[in-house]
């Protein structure tokens, strides 16, 4: 089983849900590559509920956070969990590529978008929590 939190990073911009249908497919195919190029080899997708966090870091923002959201979960179905079903709570966000940032103990996949200087989407999959608590 995968050690969870589990994380990569997709360089490039992502393609919004009302973007042309060849943008998303060529965008899903950049999420799916590094997602399997990052995802433990021989290890079956996750088939627990889990959390999602999605940190678009751009140069300049041409799309609404939440319209990136569906196709790096359909992207990740197969790879990083079985169905978007699992997914129980989803968290994205906007953040400026040239931004100062306060980090302790950055992983390596988050290093690696930083040190391409280019867009990146950094994906982190997480267990979900309690359903029961509020967040």
């Amino acid at each position: 089983m995968t050690q969870l939190p589990w994380d990569c990073v997709v360089l490039g911009v992502p393609a919004s849900v009302q973007g042309s249908s060849g943008a998303r497919t060529r965008w899903k195919a950049a999420v799916a590559s590094a997602a399997q190029a990052a995802w433990p080899a021989g290890t079956p997708p996750l088939d627990h509920e889990v959390s999602v966090r999605l940190t678009y870091f751009h140069e300049e923002a041409p799309l609404d956070v939440d319209n990136m959201i569906k196709p790096i979960q359909d992207a990740l179905i197969g790879i990083s969990f079985i169905d978007d079903s699992q997914v129980r709570d989803v968290q994205a966000s906007l953040r400026d590529l040239n931004g100062t940032y306060l980090m302790r103990g950055i992983g390596r996949a988050l290093a690696e978008g930083f040190m391409s200087n280019e867009p990146f989407v950094h994906i982190r999959i997480e267990t979900a929590k309690n359903p029961k608590e509020l967040p």
